[in-house]
């Protein structure tokens, strides 16, 4: 009987360390993608684009005008988390 209590709470202890430490380190690497996007605006900080699926992005140094379509590179994380919400 112990022995098998023992097996059941080293189970749950492993699962309750890969729940808190593995599984949010993957929220830590970015997923950066490339895509075709459209500049909605654009001030000294930066450019507001918007994605293929019309997701608002902020891309840092950027000096194009609004309207213009450029290449960017941003973490797809950052969408995925902003749909959650």
């Amino acid at each position: 009987m112990n022995e098998r209590l023992l097996i059941f709470g080293g189970i749950a202890a492993a699962i309750v360390v890969m729940t808190t430490a593995v599984f949010p380190f993957w929220n830590l690497i970015p997923n950066m993608v490339t895509e075709q996007v459209t500049v909605k605006s654009s001030d000294q900080n930066g450019c507001y684009v918007e994605t293929h699926d019309h997701f608002v992005i902020k891309i840092p140094p950027c000096n194009a005008q609004p309207g213009q379509n450029i290449t960017a590179t941003f973490d797809a994380k950052v969408r995925d988390r902003e749909k959650q919400i």
